[in-house]
């Protein structure tokens, strides 16, 4: 079993979701050899929980994963809770190798600089390759186009437990991922091993970057040319599992943590040769329209899954937990909440797509606020964060097209520019994916009240998890050596 995740990869940034102007990569080959979901949900519109929902099957705010920052920073003393259950730890139980490389994000340290309680190791994985403990963001631009150097504070690379460059580099960054996930591979096959990968890429969250070693171009500029590489590396694995005799025995999954920046942001970028926009959905990461959260996501498995179909049923990121458990014969824990559905049936073709009369319900957190549901055709929004036009964005562009300033117009929940609805704003997202016509609500009260019903039973059953996002503490600040002030270090 492989994830590939993407990070901060859009709806409608890859040629076979629609975009006019992609290339054509292995991630859109996929598509065509296996399926293709049209309508899966991350859990949260940033990182850090989307992250632990994958993983885990749960809600973030079950979990803790939610607090003023929205996301673990690197001095945060928290991380993803001892307490919940991972899928590699559930995977684990059954004879599986579990193996991770690239971005994380889900904690650190508790209260010293290198005590990496927080790290992979802790939640399931036996292997740890080359990893980003954070992420890659704007501060670590190394192109001198947004600052004058990367800052160390926030940008640094692990080998296992070890920081082995702070700052980091990304020239050979993806290429790095890609051995190192195949050498893991390898491994396991010629010790006939069931494994269990998790390949979390840097592309394409800011600060955008191309290797050096893979040079691509793209008609989109550097935002296309970051899409192309991610796709030629998980060609490179799905190369290596067809090469190895594995690939009717692997089940590969790709998507993306959440969605990409706003519409109209990559629209003005796009002419500056920076982002490029969405097809169809508007607003972006942070906020919760369905560009935010409506991700692409491809399942493959030659044999199992039949080539070139669509999944139009209403699907989240949490389902693969519990439909991978399933799928390796383990036992997804009885003592908490699983917000994931098994999706086998599905997935294998003995279930046609469910009838949108199921109207399943899916719940938006922005930490501890309810912001909006998905509930069968339709999205329920009980608060938005605002979208700028192309035009407001434009004074954040500096020379060259690159923006001189982040993006985000509004990001914190709760704050001045979160707008409450009451009574809320419908959609039907099936017809109107761009959330453009707001229904009228004297013709849907009964839709309504179904959603009132499901909210009770749902609140019946949510015990909020420790709040882990709001906590900082100076100490916990990764440092290669404490002796330098500035904390920088590149070892050979």
């Amino acid at each position: 079993m492989i994830i590939f995740l993407a990070d901060d990869v859009g709806y409608g940034d890859l040629k076979s979701y629609g975009h006019p102007t992609q290339e054509w990569g292995p991630i859109d080959d996929m598509a065509e050899e296996g399926m293709k979901f049209s309508s899966l949900y991350s859990t949260n519109s940033v990182c850090s929980p989307s992250r632990a929902a994958l993983l885990t099957g749960r809600l973030p705010i079950r979990i803790g994963v939610y607090g003023k920052y929205r996301v673990f920073n690197p001095p945060s003393p928290n991380g993803l809770p001892k307490e919940e259950i991972t899928l590699p730890e559930i995977l684990r139980d059954v004879g599986y190798a579990s193996g991770m490389v690239g971005k994380w994000h889900l904690g650190i340290n508790d209260y010293t600089p290198m005590s990496g309680v927080h790290l992979p190791h802790y939640h399931g994985f036996d292997w740890l390759g080359t990893n980003l403990p954070f992420t890659n963001v704007w501060v670590c631009d190394e192109t001198k186009k947004h600052m004058d150097a990367p800052d160390p504070s926030m940008c640094f690379m692990y080998d296992n437990e070890t920081i082995i460059q702070q700052p980091f580099s990304h020239q050979y960054l993806t290429k790095t991922f890609v051995d190192e996930a195949s050498t893991f591979i390898r491994q396991q096959t010629e010790n006939d091993k069931p494994f269990f990968l998790y390949l979390s890429f840097a592309h394409n969250h800011v600060a955008m970057f191309i290797g050096k070693d893979t040079e691509f171009t793209s008609n989109r500029g550097i935002y296309g040319a970051g899409i192309r590489e991610l796709s030629w590396a998980v060609g490179e694995i799905m190369k290596d599992i067809k090469s190895l005799g594995i690939d009717n025995n692997t089940l590969v999954f790709f998507t993306s943590d959440n969605g990409g920046h706003n519409r109209d942001v990559q629209v003005l970028y796009n002419y500056l040769n920076f982002i490029t926009p969405f097809i169809i959905v508007i607003g972006g990461k942070a906020n919760y329209y369905e560009g935010g959260i409506r991700v692409p996501g491809i399942l493959r498995w030659p044999g199992q899954i039949s080539a070139g179909t669509i999944n139009s049923n209403i699907v989240s990121q949490m389902d693969m937990f519990t439909t991978f458990v399933n799928l390796a014969g383990g036992e997804t824990p009885s003592d908490r909440v699983i917000d994931g559905r098994d999706i086998t049936q599905q997935i294998l073709g003995s279930m046609k797509n469910e009838s949108k009369t199921k109207k399943r319900i899916l719940f938006f957190y922005c930490n501890d606020m309810l912001f909006a549901v998905r509930y069968g055709s339709f999205k329920v929004h009980f608060y938005t964060m605002p979208v700028k036009n192309k035009e407001e964005y434009a004074d954040a562009c500096g020379e060259g097209g690159f923006p001189n300033t982040m993006y985000f117009n509004c990001y914190y929940c709760p704050s001045e520019c979160v707008i409450k609805h009451d009574p809320p704003l419908i959609f039907n997202v099936d017809a109107d994916p761009a959330e453009e016509y707001q229904l009228d609500l004297a013709l849907h009260k009964l839709l309504l009240l179904e959603v009132k019903h499901l909210l009770a039973e749902h609140n019946s059953t949510l015990i909020k998890g420790e709040e882990l996002l709001s906590a900082l503490n100076q100490p916990s600040q990764p440092c290669c050596d404490s002796s330098k002030p500035s904390c920088s270090c590149n070892y050979p």
